[in-house]
């Protein structure tokens, strides 16, 4: 049997992030800086691991770093929400 938090009003309005359709998006100043250096670490790996691979090398090689990305990610925003 799994209960639920309640959330009190001085909780919800320190919330860095917003539930959206199984996914978080950031809504406070605290949410945009974590969330920038995300997009930027999936960015810079996709450039230096695509060049000159071939398709399935760069999935070998690209996936599990963005899996690691979004995991982790997506723990600090539910944390954060």
């Amino acid at each position: 049997m799994v209960t639920k938090k309640k959330i009190s009003k001085a909780q919800k309005s320190h919330a860095w992030f917003k539930p959206l359709r199984g996914s978080y998006i950031p809504i406070h100043w605290k949410g945009w800086v974590t969330y920038l250096p995300y997009v930027v670490y999936l960015y810079l790996t996709y450039i230096l691991l695509v060049p000159n691979r071939s398709l399935l090398e760069t999935l070998v090689f690209l996936v599990p770093y963005w899996v690691a990305g979004v995991i982790v990610m997506h723990w600090v925003a539910k944390q954060k929400s």
